[in-house]
């Protein structure tokens, strides 16, 4: 369902951008490169920019109800898209794991309380 809303959105967005280019501004838009000043068109002399101009509202509306309903759609889980990936792709969050047991001392490391070596001795510059 979301995935239909979301196609229906993208859409509607790129009509809106249309029509909004192509509707005659105060010097005519891309609209006038289309033959939008012609007064004996299909709509007559100011039937285009009133259809456009319904057309204009008729869009911005499903898209913003389109932009509520993917909103309330998201907004059902309490956790965004990026909070989600985080979570899965987290090693904690997959799999709980006990804490390992400590390492018992092999012969040939060093007794805890055995002297420290001392670091090697660095020439004097002069």
């Amino acid at each position: 369902m979301e995935t239909l809303v979301t196609v229906v959105h993208i859409v509607v967005a790129v009509f809106l951008v249309l029509v909004v280019l192509v509707q005659a501004g105060n010097s005519g838009g891309v609209g006038a490169a289309f033959g939008g000043g012609n007064s004996s068109g299909v709509f007559g002399a100011t039937g285009a920019n009133q259809f456009l101009s319904r057309l204009t509202y008729a869009a911005a509306g499903v898209f913003m109800l389109t932009s509520i309903v993917l909103t309330v759609m998201q907004g059902k889980s309490g956790k965004t898209g990026l909070q989600e990936k985080l979570e899965s792709s987290s090693p904690a969050a997959t799999s709980v794991t006990p804490p390992a047991a400590p390492a018992t001392p092999s012969e040939s490391a060093a007794p805890a309380n055995a002297p420290a070596p001392a670091p090697a001795a660095v020439p004097e510059q002069k």
